[in-house]
């Protein structure tokens, strides 16, 4: 992986800022417009060591603004970094790859555009949170779900699909099941993807591909456009849901035919929803604080206090969830016995939801369901425990967010603590690496051995999870987490992610996605495509404005 320098925006876009600055005043008015250094550092803030410079901040309200800032910033030249709500947290945040761009907040654009009960599907604006759409439906007593992320309920719907981020339930790979995009080119054009280009068409919100090339993947992962609207499909509640736990109690035995049989599993259809395999430390972290004081303070911990934890939390070293969606009751019950007989006999423990029982031998110890993640049924009807009187609090702290950026989700994620969730704000250390790997036991060993290898030396922990990526394939999430406002933390942090991340390429693993530090280098291609990405680019974003950086464009 090859370090690129900073890409500044140079003394011509410098020179004409306080030209654009006058002219987006007048476009969206001028308490959208924002230059205060609190807010400049706090956009150019994230979990990890970010050194570029915020110019400015514009928060346009609808697509038209939108237009006349793109618009603006191509004829004045002053690089535009877009952001939905700015929570892409360990990826980067709200800041920018390089030094000097002018971010914009899309969180003013916040309505749901369209909803429809019978073919399931809402069309947002990039504004909509995970909260915001998971009220609306239970306002309507829709019986329907989305494909939440485990981020915040301030996260935006839209960033994420842009992202290609994994949610839960069958539509857990989110890009797979949006369609209809409205596209605002630099230039200030505007696409309609799919058959939505076409007036009078009724099936827009219904079929992906439209006629001609397909144009909705090259705007994700992507500095080519500003994505304004998109619809996202639902999912109608399923007749029969039943949760499934279960655990290797050992990494070093039955590792490869535990993944062998969710990978038949996956490719019958059976795990339509996908799964999630956790080691106990990733499971450990959601479950309390880092025991210093039993560790000696030392990182990572001592093998066997690591063991005394699973014990005490009743997990095995690594530990797997996934969910049974069925039509009814006797499909569910089929649906159940394939589960039993295919993963059964490679596990340790396997456990549903009915059986959850304390473990043997230890009555006060959790059930090894206790960290599952509720069912998709249980999600729609208590998405993080916010209904009724706290919902008018929310409602309230919403409309009291900041114009830059906190938008709905401040006032969600206060209905959820006495303290308003903001890990940029309050220096938490966080940054994820995400290799894709093949869903077999040697691929799967091999990036562990890896993650424990470099993390080891490097004084963290092995923080580990498989999240199913479709039928053959895992994306491996490492989370390094740390305490910012430990001296040199920040330098040890990335040095291990640089590393890991070397050490991922010269394997053959990519990341499905980026943080901002990665967009920094490249990746060894043996292809022309970045040749054409740059003629692409080129062509929809003359002068080169769009989030200068963004996925090494």
């Amino acid at each position: 992986m090859n370090t690129r320098a900073h890409l500044p925006p140079g003394q011509e876009a410098e020179s004409a800022l306080p030209a654009a600055l006058d002219e987006w005043r007048a476009a969206i008015g001028v308490a959208h417009v924002r230059t205060d250094p609190a807010l400049l550092e706090q956009l150019g803030t994230a979990t990890y060591p970010t050194d570029q410079r915020v110019a400015a901040a514009i928060c346009p309200g609808d697509r038209q603004q939108v237009r006349a800032c793109l618009r603006i910033a191509t004829r004045h030249k002053v690089p535009l970094y877009p952001v939905s709500t700015g929570k892409n947290w360990g990826y980067g945040s709200a800041s920018p790859v390089v030094d000097g761009c002018v971010v914009m907040p899309l969180s003013r654009m916040n309505r749901i555009l369209d909803y429809d009960e019978e073919f399931a599907y809402v069309t947002v604006e990039p504004g909509v949170t995970q909260l915001q759409l998971h009220n609306y439906l239970i306002d309507r007593g829709a019986r329907l779900f989305a494909g939440f992320t485990g981020s915040t309920p301030g996260a935006s719907l839209i960033g994420n699909v842009l992202e290609r981020g994994l949610g839960s339930g069958p539509y857990n790979d989110r890009f797979s099941h949006v369609c209809g995009f409205e596209v605002i080119l630099a230039t200030g054009e505007v696409l309609h993807t799919g058959f939505t280009r076409y007036p009078g068409a009724v099936t827009g919100e219904l079929h992906r591909w439209g006629l001609g090339p397909w144009l909705d993947g090259i705007f994700t992962q992507s500095n080519l456009g500003v994505v304004t609207r998109m619809t996202l499909w639902l999912k109608p509640m399923p007749g029969y849901v039943a949760r499934f736990a279960f655990t290797l109690d050992e990494s070093s035995s039955g590792l490869d035919t535990t993944l062998d049989a969710l990978r038949q599993l996956s490719l019958s259809g059976v795990l339509g929803s996908g799964f999630l395999f956790f080691n106990d430390l990733r499971i450990l972290t959601t479950q309390q604080r880092y025991p210093w004081a039993e560790a000696g303070g030392r990182v990572p911990l001592p093998d066997d206090l690591r063991r005394e934890l699973r014990h005490r939390w009743g997990l095995g070293a690594w530990n797997g969830r996934a969910t049974i969606h069925a039509v009814d009751a006797r499909h569910g019950a089929e649906l159940r016995r394939i589960v039993t007989e295919s993963l059964g006999p490679h596990v340790d423990r396997l456990t549903f939801g009915e059986d959850d029982q304390p473990s043997q031998g230890n009555a006060s110890s959790p059930s090894i369901l206790d960290w599952c993640a509720p069912s998709e049924s249980q999600l729609l009807m208590a998405y993080w425990r916010i209904r009724d009187t706290e919902k008018a609090d929310a409602e309230t702290d919403a409309q009291a967010g900041s114009q830059a950026g906190a938008g709905a989700g401040a006032g969600a994620e206060r209905s959820c603590h006495s303290v308003p969730i903001d890990l940029d704000r309050d220096g938490c250390g966080l940054i994820w690496s995400c290799p894709v790997l093949p869903l077999n036991g040697r691929h799967v060993r091999i990036a562990v051995d890896t993650v424990e290898r470099v993390t080891r030396s490097h004084g963290f922990e092995a923080n580990i999870g498989l999240h199913a990526a479709g039928e053959r394939t895992a994306v491996a999430t490492v989370i390094l987490a740390y305490d910012r406002s430990v001296e040199g933390e920040d330098d040890r942090a990335m040095a291990c992610y640089d590393a890991l991340e070397q050490q991922f390429s010269d394997l053959g693993y990519p990341p499905y996605r980026m943080s901002t530090r990665a967009m920094r280098s490249s990746l060894h291609a043996n292809d022309d495509v970045s040749a054409v990405l740059r003629r692409l680019k080129n062509a929809l974003d003359p002068a080169g404005i769009l989030a200068p950086g963004r996925y090494v464009l």
